[in-house]
């Protein structure tokens, strides 16, 4: 629960934050550095003991927190991890939506239950967790939602479907929501984490020899040494601050580099005809519709409508 002996400038102090999955990897080390901070924490996890263990460590350290061991999985759970926020803390400020697992495997193996128990626990998770408490930090009109994403969802994995397309949902939904909160006062941000978590151990990607060999030596050396999950949660913690003012925005928590990750939308090829486009016009100008020498940022769908418009009007 350490960290560096730095002046803290950054304080949680009077703030209530949820930690899903925080039992065990990414969500332990987010719970205990928000700890650190001055926040009192629900950890959340669906195995007791391990809920209980960061909890004896954060109050043992001096901190506040409670278990829960509510399934994110279903509304009713997400309801009653905020409410068990209310009973202990009196409200809720940040919830940090981290639980997940694996269940990887080719798109042709996959079995609804493993797309379906993935989409579960990541996406709709996401939905049943925040839901409760977004109630709360409208009525008091501030919040902080971190969610996890993944760099699967954003840059693509093989033997990994159902995890990418549910993590890739995550993004849609942090993005949507931070248009809703941001009057507010509520931000919401994505993080792509990269660390060695039992999940990832526990269910390793299939492939042939060769291909894991290959991902193992990209995992060798210096890199290694740099997959603790404790290199993510000061991240999360400066988004969870009522000082960051990040919100729609997502990053990238990969061996110590942080890095802001976005989607970019390039020039194009505008049409010079209102209709009649042909497959072949797509074909003679396909360069330009897929350069990316010119790129902008749109933050929402309008954004993208008023390029054109502006395209046209030049």
């Amino acid at each position: 629960m350490s960290e560096p002996d730095v002046p803290v400038d950054q304080t949680l102090a009077g703030h209530v934050a949820i930690v899903t999955g925080a039992g065990q990897g990414i969500g332990r080390a987010e719970a205990l550095a928000l700890s650190a901070r001055g926040a009192s924490v629900v950890v959340n996890d669906l195995i007791e003991e391990r809920a209980q263990e960061v909890v004896d460590t954060i109050v043992g350290a001096g901190g506040t927190a409670v278990a829960d061991t509510s399934s994110v999985s279903e509304p009713a759970g997400g309801e009653a991890i905020t409410a068990a926020a209310v009973e202990a803390f009196g409200t809720v400020d940040i919830v940090v939506n981290n639980a997940g697992f694996l269940r990887p495997g080719w798109f042709e193996d996959l079995t609804v239950h493993d797309i379906d128990s993935v989409l579960d626990v990541h996406l709709r998770a996401a939905f049943y967790v925040t839901q409760p408490a977004w109630r709360i930090m409208k009525a008091k009109r501030y919040g902080r939602v971190v969610m996890t994403g993944s760099s699967a969802g954003m840059f693509s994995q093989a033997a990994n479907s159902n995890y990418c397309a549910a993590k890739a949902g995550v993004f849609g939904l942090a993005r949507a929501l931070s248009q809703e909160g941001a009057e507010f006062g509520i931000n919401v941000n994505v993080v792509l984490p990269f660390a060695a978590t039992m999940i990832s151990k526990n269910n390793p990607i299939p492939g042939n020899q060769e291909a894991r060999e290959r991902r193992g030596a990209a995992y060798r050396g210096e890199i290694q040494n740099r997959r603790d999950p404790e290199l993510v949660a000061p991240l999360v913690v400066f988004l969870a601050g009522p000082d960051c003012d990040a919100n729609g925005d997502v990053f990238s928590a990969c061996a110590g580099r942080y890095a802001r990750v976005f989607a970019a939308l390039g020039q194009g090829w505008l049409s010079p005809r209102a209709e009649g486009v042909t497959v072949e016009d797509l074909r003679d100008n396909w360069a330009a519709v897929c350069s990316a020498n010119a790129i902008s940022e749109p933050r929402t769908l309008f954004d993208e409508v008023a390029e054109v418009i502006r395209a046209l009007d030049a």
